[in-house]
């Protein structure tokens, strides 16, 4: 919970101080966004580390392997870099390139989750 709290703190922080340099000079603004993410993310890895070893033990326990629970990392990994640099690209004035990278962002998500998709299909194929 004291997570949130800072990220809250640090997102609104940026956002006034954004507002305060936005005419002044823009081209602050995009590296204060920046920062901010940064600074936010920081906060997070030790979450995201929490997660993945919770996740880990429960797969484990279930007798889940690492082929299965890997990809699902992953693709939450990429969707969590696509969509904030395409949240960037968009504070830059870049909608084009923010779009692009969603689109690029939801191809590698599912490319990396096709093992899953294969051992579906080969669970269904077999069942029949």
């Amino acid at each position: 919970m004291e997570l949130i709290w800072k990220a809250a703190a640090l997102g609104v922080a940026a956002a006034l101080l954004g507002l305060l340099l936005q005419k002044a000079e823009p081209a602050h603004t995009l590296l204060l966004g920046l920062a901010a993410a940064g600074a936010v993310l920081t906060l997070t890895l030790g979450l995201f580390r929490e997660l993945r070893d919770v996740f880990g033990d429960l797969c484990r326990e279930a007798g889940i392997g690492a082929a299965l629970t890997l990809p699902v990392l992953k693709s939450l990994g990429i969707t969590v870099v696509g969509r904030g640099s395409a949240a960037l690209c968009r504070d830059a004035g870049q909608s084009a390139a923010a779009s692009a990278l969603e689109t690029c962002t939801a191809a590698a998500a599912l490319y990396t989750a096709l093992p899953l998709v294969k051992l579906t299909v080969s669970l269904l194929s077999f069942g029949s």
